[in-house]
């Protein structure tokens, strides 16, 4: 919060009210997530054969720069963060979305492999970092509080539109044009959507265009504001080493992080282990198909939710969402239940995206947002980056993806259990 005087500053006593912008920039945060999805991580399945086709790479190489690139996404978190909070998200969305745009359309003309993944890795994940997940969720945190937790639930539910719209999209144009076209067209398209949006709507924080969260008019100062006219307490910008010190966070980013592991292990293990059980890949890959629109409404649907729920109640709802997914695989479903699982598991990753955040905010509040995702992120980044591979490890000693699936419901019950550890004010009550 400003103080009185800058109160007065910002919203005039006779100026005419202004629209409330909070909806246009809730559409930047949806649009990043969607373009950040669909353009970078979505369609890269779409690649792979004709990048084994043209360069003679294996599918294992190929998987491997996806991990690279998950983990340098994540070490640019802290960074992405300390700049979010010092209000420059106009500029670092702009930039990452340009730099994101850029590099692909510069690999789509490459002819080294390894100059290809150069530009993937350090270059366009980079960029995606820049405009994508942290980004369009700290924007939401800014303009939106009564209705944080839907504005939240709005914004992931773009990357789900990209998830499933990005990779048949890829797969149609390489068809018709071949991979390097493919690329380009993909990245002008970004290009040209997101960098007007984000140049005329991503405003910081509503200050800023003399307006406060959800629309709401001024508030009346009270005796909690200092005689200097300073905000209250709760209100305060808290300094990054009172931040990495508190026990709130280690609990929430490693409690998180084991959730979060259930959708990074069942993109690599979902679609084989139904071709196990006799399906075709095309039908395994419904799966994930099912459990599209699922969460969709469950991110949208959770995110409403949880703006009232208790916040343990709503942790641990996630986590037993995910864990019945697990869980249910074990007994060897048919197909119909195989995709009902599907849903199931949709549904319980779906309210995880929105839900962290919500918590986040409430915990270290708006001002401190990008930080803590940063820190967060970043600490949780071995767990998530390392499920996968120790499933894969438990599969190939133990020929059947049983003890993986076992290991990802103690995954769940360990990190809703470490999440609700964290003492986590209420709705009506400030970050502390």
């Amino acid at each position: 919060m400003s103080s009185p005087a800058a109160r007065a500053e910002i919203a005039p006593e006779h100026s005419p009210p202004r629209p409330f912008q909070g909806w246009r920039v809730l559409s930047v945060c949806l649009t990043a997530q969607f373009l950040s999805a669909s353009v970078t991580f979505a369609p890269f399945g779409a690649f792979v054969v004709p990048f084994i086709e043209e360069f003679g790479t294996t599918r294992a190489q190929m998987s491997s720069v996806f991990s690279i690139a998950f983990v340098g996404m994540g070490v640019l978190g802290p960074l992405v963060g300390s700049l979010l909070d010092r209000g420059h998200a106009r500029r670092i969305m702009m930039t990452g979305l340009a730099l994101n745009a850029l590099a692909l359309i510069a690999m789509s003309r490459a002819t080294d492999l390894w100059w290809i993944g150069t530009l993937f890795c350090i270059a366009a994940c980079a960029g995606a970092a820049f405009y994508g997940m942290t980004p369009s969720m700290w924007l939401a945190t800014q303009w939106f509080d009564r209705r944080r937790g839907l504005a939240l639930g709005v914004t992931v539910a773009g990357a789900t539109l990209g998830t499933m719209i990005g990779a048949p999209v890829a797969a149609w144009l390489i068809e018709q044009f071949g991979w390097r076209d493919a690329v380009a067209i993909i990245a002008t398209a970004a290009l040209l959507l997101g960098f007007p949006l984000f140049a005329r709507f991503a405003i910081a924080r509503p200050a800023d265009v003399g307006q406060f969260p959800d629309g709401d008019p001024a508030p009346e100062p009270d005796e909690s504001w200092g005689a200097d006219g300073t905000a209250p307490p709760g209100d305060q910008t808290l300094e990054t080493g009172v931040l990495v010190r508190d026990p709130r966070l280690w609990l929430l980013a490693l409690g998180f992080a084991l959730i979060f592991s259930s959708p990074i292990v069942a993109m690599t293990a979902i679609i084989p282990f139904g071709e196990g059980l006799g399906f075709s890949s095309l039908d395994a890959a419904f799966f994930l198909t099912a459990s599209g629109p699922f969460s969709i409404l469950s991110k949208v649907g959770f995110g409403w939710a949880s703006d009232r729920l208790a916040p343990r109640l709503a942790i641990w709802l996630v986590a037993s969402f995910n864990a019945l997914a697990w869980g249910l695989l074990l007994v060897v479903p048919n197909y119909t239940i195989f995709l009902v699982i599907g849903a199931i598991y949709g549904i319980g990753i779906g309210a995880a995206g929105p839900l962290q955040a919500l918590i986040l905010s409430r915990c270290f509040g708006p001002t401190a947002f990008g930080r803590v995702s940063g820190i967060g992120g970043l600490a949780g980044l071995p767990i998530i980056a390392g499920a996968p591979v120790i499933a894969n490890v438990l599969t190939d000693s133990t020929g059947s993806y049983h003890s993986a699936f076992q290991l990802e419901v103690a995954y769940m019950i360990v990190g809703a259990t470490l999440a609700s550890l964290a003492r986590i004010p209420k709705a009506d009550q400030p970050a502390a």
